[in-house]
């Protein structure tokens, strides 16, 4: 490994060949958790009416968005008073879920209506088609994890059959704090460190940085690569590994002069998924995607006591 790539989060053209992209990927799960991924296929055009489209909505006026706030009972939508590690974040979001009207599933805490604002109608179809396509790249993305474990190519799909969980937030850090008159507690940096609580998360930012990644002992930048996204893995996938691949601390910093604007696709397993590693001697006990996935958000929406963590599930 060269001396650049050891410093900097590792560049994966999903264009190369195959084996290429599958080193590529399984290297940079390994010594990172993160790559910065090019040649993706993604729709230029689908990913800058995105942008616009989350841009335009946190324009929006306050008392709209708030409007379409989400609760303990229907995570979809506005926030800006947001908890990680039960620390107040400096940012505002706005959570789309899956599409019910395909993806219903009785029993399923987190298929609750996401209410798209009236007074922008071009939001939901973009979303919706932008979801999608984060979706697709993902299954790709998957099978190649998969393959860097030396596992059949769709074991981890099996985790995401019928209704999986995944959805997009939209993130605004904006200079001045959204909640600032409403909050009882000052937030802090844009996101507190964390780690991601599904399999994978794809980032399209507007190219300002911001975002920053626990290597080494050192908090080191993941700057945009232009015309690229950005990927990393999260809890899952470091269960299914056995500790192979780490998902990796990271955070955003608080903006002070320029506001910064960012679209996160969460890969999440489906409800009933149970998850447990490939590997043996395993690490950690079968885990149950529903619980784990709930007592996150609950923790994200308001503090509900200590932060879940997939060390609760570890064995010894």
């Amino acid at each position: 490994m060269s001396a650049a790539s050891q410093t900097s989060v590792p560049v994966v053209d999903l264009s190369a060949s195959a084996e290429t992209v599958a080193n590529g990927v399984a290297r940079a799960c390994a010594d990172w958790g993160f790559f910065h991924l090019v040649g993706h296929g993604l729709d230029p055009a689908l990913l800058s009416a995105a942008m616009t489209e989350a841009r335009a909505f946190f324009a929006g006026p306050p008392a709209a968005k708030r409007a379409l706030g989400r609760s303990r009972e229907n995570p979809w939508g506005y926030y800006d008073r947001e908890l990680t590690k039960n620390r107040r974040d400096k940012k505002e979001i706005f959570d789309i879920g899956p599409d019910l009207a395909e993806r219903r599933v009785a029993g399923d805490v987190f298929l609750g209506e996401t209410p798209f604002p009236d007074w922008q109608p071009g939001l939901k179809p973009v979303a919706r088609a932008y979801f999608q396509a984060c979706e697709d790249l993902s299954f790709r993305l998957l099978r190649l994890v998969a393959t860097g474990l030396r596992a059949a190519p769709e074991v981890l799909a099996e985790a995401f059959a019928g209704v999986h969980t995944s959805f997009l937030r939209l993130n605004h850090y904006p200079t001045r704090d959204p909640a600032d008159e409403t909050a009882d507690r000052p937030a802090g940096l844009g996101i507190h460190h964390h780690t991601d609580a599904g399999a994978l998360t794809v980032l399209l930012t507007d190219g300002r940085p911001g975002l920053e990644v626990l290597k080494d002992g050192a908090w080191r930048p993941v700057d945009p690569v232009p015309g690229g996204l950005i990927v990393n893995i999260g809890d899952m996938v470091q269960v299914w590994s056995n500790d192979a691949y780490q998902a990796p601390l990271h955070r955003v910093r608080a903006m002070e002069t320029d506001e910064r604007l960012s679209l996160a696709y969460f890969f999440n397993p489906a409800y009933a998924a149970i998850v447990r590693p490939l590997a043996e001697p395993a690490r950690y006990r079968a885990l149950g995607w529903s619980e784990f996935r709930r007592r996150r958000a609950e923790g994200d929406f308001a503090d509900y006591g200590a932060e879940v963590q997939i060390s609760d599930w570890r064995v010894g």
